[in-house]
């Protein structure tokens, strides 16, 4: 892991408390995480559990059936809908190109 500011070799130095590793600069000696990237743009729900409650709403099940077996609330069920139909809108307009459409 390289040093943002310095840009030398760190070494490694505990990790956070949710696991991640962490690492320290001898130099200027900043400590930092090493990169992550959140599943769901910054949502603190687990991707176990977000993963759950998307698949029971694929399957037919309702917001609320949803939210009394995976134990999350409803409205972070709804915001995590939306979410992963915003992120299937891009990926169909990234891979769908130059499609002739003669119906519409």
């Amino acid at each position: 892991m390289t040093c943002h500011s310095c840009r030398i070799e760190c070494r490694r130095f505990g990790k956070h408390r949710n696991g991640i590793q962490r690492y320290r600069c001898h130099q200027c000696r900043k400590t930092f995480t090493e990169p992550h990237e959140r599943l769901f743009d910054g949502m603190y729900l687990a991707e176990e559990k977000a993963e759950l409650a998307l698949r029971l709403l694929f399957e037919g099940n309702s917001v609320r059936s949803t939210e009394r077996i995976t134990g999350v609330h409803r409205d972070t069920i709804l915001r995590l809908l939306v979410l992963a139909g915003e992120k299937c809108g891009k990926l169909l307009g990234r891979l769908i190109v130059n499609v002739p459409v003669r119906d519409v």
